[in-house]
């Protein structure tokens, strides 16, 4: 299993080591200017170490990166880089090891047990739901088997103990980090924007088992061309209820949405708001400490690329053809949808300073 990306065992990530932002200057001296965190709780694809004796051995390097939102690692340190007003904090670990854009599970390992037993089911014929035990993913959303069950009590406990592990390493940490940077933000920006964007991609297509990324998802789970936008609203961006306002403002989101269409050079019909993604755990969870912040512009959105607009021309032709490889993301096409989030970024500021 060499061919799978993996951190070495007993790697215990660091705060620090999760945070970009540019210039050298220290998260203290950094956070007045900064209203943007960007978060990658997909960003990595790598398993840590400690799981490799419960990986499936069959499982390709494609599999594995087609299980992350990986594009987006190297996207969110562009551009933090060149947008001195966002921090970009991503997750060291595959979502297998357990999904930080779930809510944190009471019972981890009985949601895996759980897991499995309704995966018999489903092989054997029936319909079966993994809504709210999903945490930890034990296959990909092509179907392919990523962890393998143990088959006795002895194997349960081994994997149990490397979970435990590898959670304390790594999510933990990513979460201390989010929790960390945006209460120091906060504290420096006292009446003034915050927003927390949850970084995500995915594909209009799945996998095929030859590797190729061919087979269309349900028309219900395409996204446009280019972003949705989950502000856990309506299509309009507006409450669904009093009960449920937006993690973001509505007229703030259409207003971000169409910065974004200008400066990507797209058309407004390429973007969408809450559909087919409504956002998830962090968007909620973020958007409920910044309710409570009460500055204007303030709020959560989970935005979902479509992977192939991030990907460019070349390396999706690759991914759509039968193979086990993953290719290496194309540098300067990046760097150009990171200056362009940036620029939108500068003109929002202006915007929301301007009186009226």
């Amino acid at each position: 299993m060499d061919h799978l990306l993996w951190i070495e065992s007993g790697r215990r990530f660091a705060p620090a080591e999760l945070m970009h932002w540019q210039g050298s200057a220290s998260l203290q001296a950094r956070a007045a200017s900064v209203d943007t965190l960007v978060l990658g709780p997909h960003a990595s694809a790598a398993f840590p170490a400690e799981l490799r004796p419960f990986i499936n051995p069959a499982l390709t390097r494609r599999q594995q990166c087609d299980f992350s939102d990986c594009t987006t690692a190297l996207l969110g340190r562009l551009w933090s880089q060149a947008d001195a007003g966002v921090i970009f904090i991503e997750n060291p670990h595959a979502r297998l090891a357990l999904d930080a854009n779930r809510a944190p599970p009471p019972h981890w390992l009985a949601d895996l047990q759980e897991f499995f037993r309704r995966l018999r089911l489903q092989q054997s014929g029936l319909t079966q739901s993994f809504s709210g035990i999903d945490a930890i993913r034990p296959i990909s959303f092509s179907g392919m088997p990523v962890l393998l069950e143990p088959q006795n009590a002895e194997e349960w406990t081994a994997l149990a103990d490397a979970l435990s592990q590898c959670i304390s390493q790594g999510i933990a940490v990513y979460r201390q980090a989010c929790e960390q940077v945006l209460r120091t933000v906060l504290a420096a920006r006292s009446g003034k924007p915050v927003r927390v964007i949850s970084l995500h991609d995915t594909m209009n297509t799945q996998m095929r088992e030859d590797g190729a990324l061919l087979r269309p998802r349900p028309a219900a789970d395409q996204l446009p061309a280019w972003v949705n936008f989950g502000t856990l609203a309506d299509e309009q961006g507006e409450a669904v209820d009093e009960a449920h306002p937006p993690s973001y403002p509505s007229a703030s989101a259409r207003q971000l949405l169409r910065l974004w269409s200008e400066n990507l050079g797209a058309e407004l019909s390429d973007f969408s708001l809450n559909r087919p993604y409504k956002g998830a755990y962090e968007t909620r969870h973020f958007a409920e400490l910044l309710r409570a912040h009460g500055a204007p512009h303030s709020g959560a959105i989970q935005v979902e690329f479509r992977r192939e607009a991030l990907l460019g021309e070349a390396a999706t032709a690759c991914l759509q053809k039968a193979g086990e490889d993953w290719p290496e993301p194309e540098l300067p096409h990046l760097q150009k949808i990171a200056q362009a989030l940036a620029v939108a970024g500068g003109q929002l500021r202006q915007m929301e300073v301007m009186p009226g």
